[in-house]
């Protein structure tokens, strides 16, 4: 990187982009991909931007230009898909796309005639299936995604157990506004050289998320029914359903599969064994009825099951029970009916919502102080409050590991205060 000025913009925006919690580490793959996508003014723009959502007015006095003007260029940037804006209450928020899940998806979700795809694709494929990228974007306990189980890979009386947040259906028919678009890793795929033959039209972004789709090009909108077709399709097609990993206002439902997505190649590519979170189920086999035909073995998106000898001209499917996602693809492969989903002996643990879970990742990677203190202007603003929200809500030794890594005596003294209320309150009730 000796060749790079520390005054090129590129190198101020990666080290922006890296202090999210998903991380950009810096190669030349990266850098190029950079200034194949951000001109040297939304460069500049983007290394100035808030890690939470900011208003027009603060995004105006960080970079010295006129908001009227600004906007235009915020703008622009957003139709590109490398800043996420909406509005709340009729102010405006613009917030800087990072790496994964952002505009490196939103530079395949949708055909840029303007752009050179192949060399986009290649240089993509190469930055997100390196080691460097993979191991830190998935680095930590709390990941983006989590699989979601075919229900119907699920017996009668175990489907009656299973929560809502762990339906995909239940999600679909819930979410508030739907929208699908081209799936980013096939498409990429398509123009890197090496085609998928899966469905391509299957990227279903939910709720506020959708809306910010919609309105950008990105992907049209769908109804509820429409949406459950695609997920039945992509289940028939023996790909995984990966959801956001929140219970509450899941922002999106991925159909994958295991050749081009990037979350399920870190695992069998890069042996990231918890780049996904699990299902609360996992594959057994019915020895009985396997014919050790190896059907399920090809269909596995993370080469979790092998054929193993069981005795003298017998053989048998075995599941890793440590590499099984718990998606329930297996079971709709199988034609013996050998491949059943029973619940997992502890159940996974999914953060609240996005908040929370962004909170906990920001903790576990070292990254929480980019959080809560990226901008002096910001300490009382709705991102600062809603982190600290989740902060407080964390168990005493993420607490802890948080205090650690930001050394501020201002988040001690609010979790030191709030453990007096919380106290207070506990020998208030136990005198009453």
């Amino acid at each position: 990187m000796g060749h790079l000025s520390l005054r090129d913009p590129h190198v101020e925006l990666q080290k922006r982009l890296d202090k999210n919690p998903i991380g950009a580490p810096a190669t030349e793959e990266l850098f190029e991909i950079l200034r194949l996508r951000f001109s040297d003014e939304e460069a500049q723009i983007g290394a100035r931007m808030p890690m939470t959502p900011a208003p027009l007015a603060l995004l105006s006095r960080r970079t010295g230009e006129a908001p009227e003007r600004l906007e235009a260029k915020l703008d622009r940037m957003a139709e590109k898909g490398l800043v996420l804006d909406f509005e709340t209450k009729g102010r405006r928020f613009f917030m800087l796309a990072p790496t994964v899940i952002g505009f490196f998806e939103f530079t395949f979700m949708r055909l840029h005639k303007d752009l050179p795809n192949k060399k986009l694709a290649d240089l993509l494929s190469v930055y997100m299936h390196d080691d460097t990228f993979a191991h830190n974007a998935f680095r930590g306990d709390t990941q983006i995604g989590r699989a979601l189980v075919h229900e119907k890979a699920l017996s009668d009386d175990v489907r009656a157990e299973i929560l809502p947040y762990e339906q995909t259906s239940e999600i679909l028919k819930k979410a508030e506004l739907r929208a699908v678009g081209l799936c980013y890793c096939r498409h990429k795929a398509e123009h890197h050289g090496t085609p998928c033959k899966k469905p391509m039209e299957t990227c279903t972004t939910l709720n506020e998320n959708a809306e910010w789709v919609i309105r950008r090009g990105y992907g049209r909108e769908v109804s509820a029914e429409e949406a459950l077709d695609i997920a039945a399709r992509t289940r028939d097609e023996r790909m995984v359903h990966i959801g956001d990993n929140v219970k509450n206002n899941v922002s999106y439902i991925c159909h994958c599969c295991g050749c081009c997505c990037g979350q399920l190649s870190a695992i069998s590519r890069n042996g990231i064994r918890n780049a996904v979170h699990t299902s609360n189920y996992m594959a057994g086999v019915d020895a009985k009825k396997c014919k050790a035909c190896g059907r399920c073995v090809k269909s596995c998106p993370v080469m979790a099951i092998e054929i193993k000898a069981t005795g003298f001209g017998e053989a048998s499917a075995r599941v890793d029970e440590e590499m099984c996602l718990g998606c329930g693809v297996c079971n709709v492969t199988c034609k013996n009916g050998a491949m059943n989903m029973t619940p997992r002996a502890k159940r996974v643990f999914t953060p609240e919502d996005n908040m929370d879970r962004l909170v906990r990742a920001a903790v576990e990677r070292g990254t929480i102080h980019h959080m809560l203190f990226d901008d002096p202007d910001s300490v009382s603003s709705r991102g600062m409050n809603l982190a600290l929200g989740v902060l407080l809500a964390l168990p005493p030794a993420k607490q802890l590991l948080a205090i650690e890594q930001v050394k501020s005596t201002f988040v001690k003294t609010i979790v030191g205060a709030a453990r007096k209320r919380a106290e207070a309150g506990s020998a208030r009730a136990e005198s009453g």
